[in-house]
């Protein structure tokens, strides 16, 4: 049998393998990696499409001459998901409850909901909430989903317009400790929201880079493996949610001045490109 993906040859050895969808399944992992994700099959000159799937990827190998896997990037796919939800959130206003809720089920049974579903999680529970009229309004879902596909687009130009808010938050987390101890709720609870939305998009955009192969796999932050200051980091973060939730003062001003303010700073001028 030849395999080739996206019409080289793959040095790819079978071994307990039967089917060509356990072939696939092998190579999920190896995908994943490498930022692309299976757009299309050919089997034996066929193509599959989305009727006949489940039929190529059950087909024995025995019976296979050719397989070609066709793939793209996972930045792709995950534009054209949410491109596809924005178009059904700008006709989700005009409908009355009940079509909206035919819509819903029309949207969540499409490969584009299944995408996000699986890789977007967050994104996939703001639409269900949108839809069911819980959530946010349509509009301001739109305009979110607008903020992400500029992500994907330009992930650089989105982290240098960044550079005025990390400066502006590093200094509030500072500032974080004195807001609550003098009564400043509004202030105090203004900052935790707008740190975890910048902490929140700081990650996505590290993750957008590194699969266009920006950062080296050795990459260091203060002499801390990346996964390593990335999880410190993240675990940081949630213990001061808890601690600010709490009300203790004084966990929350060590954490938000000696841990994360300069984190945010380190964080942010390693992966500035």
């Amino acid at each position: 049998m030849n395999i080739t993906i996206d019409g080289k040859e793959a040095d790819i050895i079978i071994e307990n393998e039967r089917t060509v969808g356990e072939v696939l399944a092998g190579l999920e992992s190896w995908l994943s990696g490498s930022g692309y994700r299976l757009s299309g099959l050919d089997v034996n000159g066929e193509t599959a499409d989305s009727g006949s799937l489940d039929g190529f990827f059950g087909r024995e190998l025995s019976t296979v001459e050719t397989l070609n896997i066709r793939t793209s990037p996972w930045v792709e796919h995950a534009a054209q998901a949410l491109v596809s939800l924005h178009g059904v959130l700008q006709n989700l206003g005009e409908l009355a409850f009940q079509e909206r809720e035919g819509l819903r089920r029309e949207w969540e049974t499409g490969a584009e909901a299944l995408f996000i579903k699986e890789e977007l999680p967050d994104l996939y529970l703001m639409a269900e909430k949108t839809f069911t009229g819980e959530g946010v309004s349509p509009g301001d879902l739109e305009k979110l989903l607008e903020e992400r596909l500029r992500e994907f687009g330009n992930p650089r130009e989105e982290l240098e317009m960044s550079a005025p808010l990390v400066e502006t938050l590093a200094q509030r987390l500072k500032d974080l400790p004195l807001d609550v101890q003098t009564g400043k709720d509004g202030r105090a609870a203004e900052t935790m929201g707008l740190f975890s939305t910048l902490a929140e998009k700081l990650f996505r955009l590290f993750k957008l880079l590194r699969i266009g192969g920006v950062f080296p796999e050795n990459l260091a932050i203060d002499g801390s493996p990346i996964r390593q200051f990335i999880g410190e980091f993240d675990s940081a973060i949630k213990e001061l949610i808890e601690a600010y939730e709490g009300r203790d003062t004084v966990l929350v001003g060590d954490l938000a001045e000696y841990e994360l303010a300069p984190r945010l700073l380190q964080f942010y001028a390693a992966i500035k490109v």
